[in-house]
């Protein structure tokens, strides 16, 4: 089926009139043989320049003779493409050769190179004439002719295209004899001054846009003009498709240029650059560059994306421009709309420690810390009891170190911190914020005051239990409860141990709340058991006022 259509774009204009002859005026010495050389390039030419002029000898010409070359015969030499613009995986393919050269700014491509763009690729070419072919990512292009006819002032151009699309901003030209195309498996467009784009679709069709002057589609293919339409004019904001079978589509209105009012102006992501698109009915994708001047040749970044956001890998920080273009079912591309963004990525910002997100913390105190990046002088660190962060608590511009402790009453928080460098004269440069976090302030638990005896040789502690809580009690024969002889976590408010060894014991509890938070311990409490005597079923021995009697 690849070759089931040919298409012709064409400059609708009338037919050339036949053009007038090159004249030269001979120099002492020249001959009728090397002028034949000199301008049509192969001097057994000769006799044909004879007869045109009428010479009877062509081996002596006077000086001064007037000698005509027609215009046919006129030789055009090979010319080259400029490399004037090239980022991002590019590479070049000599005529014949199947080793591959990185394409670099500069480079002159003769006729026969093969040129590939990578995913990440942008190249911009500059023809002999001053026209300009923009190739994209994903695509492909061999340079078939690239010629100049000096003495009509005349070009040639023609440029395969292999896969994925093309646009040219193709120069008004000087010669009728000139030519300017672009070659697909499906199409040609040869057009003289205009802005346009070829592509060549998934389904092998062949897609045309014009942003300015006028072409004509064409198809060829078997069906064309029995069972469909042969060829559609297009003008400035239109495009059209031709199929597979050679059938040209309708004319179409190419897509509006989008709107970009809801695009960030600044982008803070180090590792991408992420954009969401507008979702429109009737379009399919979008195709966005992201170049680093307004006139958008200097592309860093472009590709084609067909969800509701786009992602290129992230930039350096700087000004750039976006443009993007809406793209619709049939693969036509519209109309670009551009818009200023902002790359703000650097100093990098800190990573947050503490608070973890999403910790409650006890207490009327938050310690916040985070990594230090290598070459930050200073840090900012904001909390707010709102995500906007329009309802700041705290905003301290001049942490030396990425720790800051601060009282905050109970309630939910979010906070976020940034690195501060110093610009080459010693301003300060703020970096993004880390993403928010959020943190929550709550109460602690009442600390419980425990009632605490040691009758009858044993640990008796009480206190007052609040439903839904529970209470974690700690014994210890030190102060500093270092080593613990108990230590449980009940909810009723009572605690008997017996058959403690004698001696001095020291108690502290602390309160849990149904959703787990801990109160602070309360003040340690001594109480001393002293030895008691038991009887035969256990039970202390007390003396007649009732008191334990003590062992001797």
């Amino acid at each position: 089926m690849l070759l089931a259509l040919h298409a012709a774009l064409a400059f609708s204009q009338p037919q050339p009139t036949a053009l007038p002859d090159l004249v030269h005026a001979v120099q002492a010495g020249e001959t009728l043989f090397g002028l034949t050389e000199r301008y049509t390039g192969r001097s057994d030419r000769w006799p044909l320049i004879q007869r045109h002029n009428g010479i009877a000898d062509p081996h002596h010409l006077d000086p001064g003779t007037r000698v005509r070359i027609p215009a046919v015969l006129l030789a055009a030499a090979p010319s080259f493409a400029t490399v004037a613009y090239v980022t991002g995986e590019a590479r070049q393919f000599a005529a014949q050769d199947q080793r591959p050269e990185p394409l670099q700014a500069g480079a002159r491509l003769a006729e026969g190179t093969r040129i590939e763009v990578g995913a990440d690729g942008y190249v911009r070419l500059q023809m002999g004439d001053g026209s300009l072919v923009r190739i994209p990512a994903n695509s492909r292009v061999r340079l078939v002719g690239v010629r100049q006819q000096e003495a009509l002032h005349a070009s040639e151009t023609l440029i395969q295209l292999e896969a994925g699309r093309l646009d040219a901003s193709a120069q008004p030209q000087r010669s009728p004899s000139s030519r300017f195309e672009i070659r697909t498996p499906l199409a040609v467009a040869s057009v003289r001054g205009t802005e346009f784009g070829v592509a060549l679709q998934p389904d092998t069709g062949v897609t045309g846009e014009v942003t300015q002057g006028a072409v004509d589609l064409k198809g060829l293919g078997p069906d064309a003009g029995r069972r469909g339409i042969r060829q559609q004019r297009l003008r400035a904001g239109e495009g059209a498709r031709v199929s597979s079978t050679g059938v040209a589509g309708p004319v179409r209105k190419l897509p509006v240029a989008p709107d970009l009012a809801g695009l960030p102006s600044t982008v803070t992501d180090l590792d991408f650059v992420r954009l969401p698109l507008p979702a429109v009915p009737g379009v399919a994708a979008y195709r966005v560059r992201i170049a680093r001047d307004e006139a958008m040749e200097q592309v860093v970044r472009n590709g084609a994306f067909g969800g509701a956001e786009l992602q290129f890998a992230g930039l350096e920080d700087g000004n750039y421009t976006v443009g993007a273009r809406a793209v619709d079912a049939e693969g036509l591309s519209g109309l670009e709309s551009r818009r200023a963004l902002r790359v703000k990525a650097r100093p990098v910002a800190p990573l947050s420690q503490r608070p973890s997100p999403g910790e409650k913390i006890v207490g009327s105190t938050v310690e916040f810390s985070c990594t230090q990046p290598a070459g930050v002088w200073r840090f900012r660190l904001q909390v707010a009891s709102d995500e906007a962060f329009g309802a700041l608590r705290l905003d301290d511009e001049a942490l030396s170190g990425c720790r800051r402790a601060a009282p905050l009453p109970p309630g939910r928080y979010f906070w976020r911190v940034a690195s501060v460098g110093l610009t080459p004269d010693g301003s300060p440069d703020q970096g993004p914020f880390s993403a928010s976090q959020r943190f929550e302030m709550v109460e602690p638990p009442p600390v419980p005051a425990p009632r605490v005896g040691g009758e009858d040789g044993a640990l008796q502690i009480y206190w007052t239990a609040v439903p839904g809580f529970r209470y974690h009690v700690e014994v210890s024969r030190e102060r500093d409860f270092a080593e613990r002889v108990h230590d449980v976590t009940r909810s009723e408010g009572f605690l008997h141990l017996k058959d403690l060894p004698p001696g001095t014991y020291y108690v502290r509890m602390q309160a849990i709340a149904p959703e787990g938070e801990t109160g602070a311990f309360s003040p340690a409490q001594a109480v001393r058991i002293d030895a008691v005597l038991h009887d035969a079923g256990g039970g202390t021995v007390r003396d007649g006022g009732g008191r334990p009697i003590g062992r001797q």
